[in-house]
């Protein structure tokens, strides 16, 4: 029996982890995270807080 080559394994479960990030919006939710908003779960939208804070 042949054993599947380590490099397409590794593809493979990432290309699983990306699906499974992007079912579940975790790529917009870092997204809103890295502005420095909160990611509400419920309704699917950015809060940015820096927006509404006078400077």
């Amino acid at each position: 029996m042949k054993r599947t080559p380590r490099k397409a394994l590794i593809v493979i479960i990432l290309a699983v982890l990306g699906l499974l990030a992007w079912q579940f919006d975790l790529f917009t939710a870092g997204d809103c995270l890295i502005q420095g908003g909160r990611w509400n779960w419920d309704n699917g939208f950015c809060r940015l807080d820096s927006l509404s804070r006078p400077s």
